[in-house]
């Protein structure tokens, strides 16, 4: 009886044990299979890839460049080093796009491809709001109060000078903050002195801003309420030219603009006339 029972536990594992390795080796046979496709598929996109990448039919033929206004398109071109040879599917955009960002009047870079053959260059430029004394040289700072680059000759700003914002080399924000909103008031505005009038504003933490214009004029604004201050000044100015049109070189106090202060220093005049000052009631 225990002979038999032994022969049937014997039997039993024996046909669990043929089971199991059945299901490993089905098991081993689907992995292997899955492999090999991958492989397969692998090997058949690589080689589909290098037949594409090698085609004429996507060699670059064209290259457009777009958003150009202080650099030119054979600018961009050289800093892309793009070679007509090169496949417009194989090209390396954000290589491109780094060499492109070394200039410093680029802000953004969008490269794209129009197939079949046409690469898409689209740059955004940096736009020059004033000419920023650093020290004892000059620097453009765009609209967002970024100072970008050193000021050569090969530069054609014809801009504001700023002036008072940095201390030995580093910023005073909040002047920088408050001369760019400045700069921006001036930029829209239609009330003179315009922007094209101004050559020189000289921040100052307690006084404001000193606005000289390319006249001869020195305006003291104060802070804010540019607008109000300027608007009082056109009456003052009107009457300043109606009785004395050769009057040069006039500083205007118009921090408070009810109380508006004029010294006159006329340089035609004999030397120790001295100054005059009126001050105007509005």
């Amino acid at each position: 009886m225990k002979a038999t029972n032994l022969k049937s536990t014997f039997e039993t594992k024996k046909y669990r044990l043929r089971r199991r390795l059945k299901n490993t080796t089905r098991e081993c046979l689907k992995a292997v299979l899955l492999a090999g496709i991958i492989l397969t598929l692998g090997v058949a996109m690589i080689y589909g890839y290098n037949c594409v990448i090698s085609l004429p039919y996507f060699q670059i033929r064209e290259t457009v460049v777009r958003g150009c206004k202080e650099l030119t398109e054979k600018d961009i071109l050289s800093l892309a080093s793009i070679r007509p040879s090169h496949n417009l599917l194989a090209i390396n955009s954000e290589a491109i796009n780094r060499k492109i960002m070394t200039n410093p009047w680029i802000r953004k870079v969008y490269i794209g491809r129009e197939l079949p053959n046409r690469l898409v260059i689209v740059v955004r430029e940096r736009t020059a709001a004033a000419l920023v004394k650093k020290r004892d040289d000059l620097f453009l700072m765009d609209t967002e109060g970024t100072v970008f680059k050193k000021l050569e000759p090969c530069d054609d700003a014809d801009l504001p000078v700023l002036t008072g914002c940095f201390n030995e080399g580093n910023a005073n924000i909040r002047l920088l903050e408050k001369s760019l909103e400045f700069l921006r008031f001036l930029a829209a505005s239609t009330v003179f002195p315009t922007m094209n009038h101004v050559s020189e504003i000289n921040c100052h933490e307690v006084f404001g801003f000193s606005l000289f214009t390319d006249n001869g004029l020195c305006l003291l604004l104060g802070f804010d309420s540019y607008e109000n201050k300027l608007k009082r000044l056109g009456p003052i100015l009107a009457d300043l030219e109606r009785k004395n049109p050769e009057a040069k070189f006039l500083r205007i106090d118009a921090s408070d603009p009810t109380k508006i202060t004029v010294q006159r220093k006329n340089i035609t005049r004999p030397a120790g006339t001295g100054d005059r000052e009126k001050e105007y009631k509005t």
